[in-house]
């Protein structure tokens, strides 16, 4: 049951509190609506390659393992499905088998040119009841969700070219940078570059501040966006 008078709860909420905190209004729609986690992409297609600039997660500690499984394959020809329309749509998982259990449903969003944003939003509703389901709240995921998309734009520089120029990567922090997006621990990048834990931290502090992001999960995102992450094949040695 959702709970009563959640649109204008959260739409007062977001008119309150802007973006200061977006998983955290990811988090109260996912409450409100009983759903399960909802995900908000904010991307660049180009030349069938998904850039995401921004990926906001209801849940933080995910947010990490959702930005590695965007880069895979199904899931980029799943969300170029929701950026090809312009009504939500059902999804497969991102491994591109059917779910067996909750349903993966995406709305696309409003945004500006060269840009391509939609709210992912999996809920416990079974196939039989999907359809009912959406009449009542499609609705809603799709107003609340161009306005928090609005709020995010209007937040953000929209010319993050000209932001890297300003707050240029080094070269050890695009290559940590690499082997954070490939999955490796702070500890296993260390390793392979062979310099200390501490120094890996100190590299990856840098990042998130030159890129204006508060996790780690966001600078991947952000500097992959910027073309600012080196293909680890060409990986230059100390």
């Amino acid at each position: 049951m959702v709970q009563s008078g959640a649109y204008f709860d959260l739409l007062d909420w977001l008119d309150r509190r802007e973006t200061r905190d977006p998983p955290a209004f990811l988090a109260r729609l996912q409450e409100a609506y009983r759903t399960g986690p909802i995900t908000y992409l904010d991307a660049v297609v180009s030349n069938g390659r998904l850039r995401p600039q921004h990926i906001l997660h209801s849940q933080r500690r995910n947010t990490q393992q959702i930005a590695r499984s965007l880069h895979g394959k199904p899931a980029m020809e799943q969300l170029l499905r929701v950026f090809s329309t312009l009504e939500p749509v059902q999804l497969f998982s991102w491994d591109g088998t059917e779910r067996g259990g909750d349903l993966l449903l995406g709305y696309p969003l409003p945004a500006v040119p060269g840009r391509h944003s939609c709210l992912l939003v999996e809920t416990a509703t079974t196939a039989e009841e999907i359809a009912t389901w959406r009449r009542v709240y499609d609705r809603d995921f799709l107003s609340l969700g161009a306005i928090f998309n609005a709020r995010i734009a209007r937040s953000h520089r929209l010319d993050p070219s000209g932001m890297a120029r300003k707050h240029p990567l080094t070269r050890r922090e695009r290559e940590t940078l690499a082997w954070i997006a490939a999955g490796k621990s702070y500890w296993e990048t260390a390793v392979i570059l062979g310099i200390s834990e501490r120094t890996i931290r100190h590299f990856m502090a840098n990042a998130r501040q030159k890129l204006d992001v508060v996790n780690n999960a966001q600078a991947v995102a952000e500097a992959a966006w910027r073309d600012l992450i080196p293909r680890l094949a060409e990986r230059q040695t100390p």
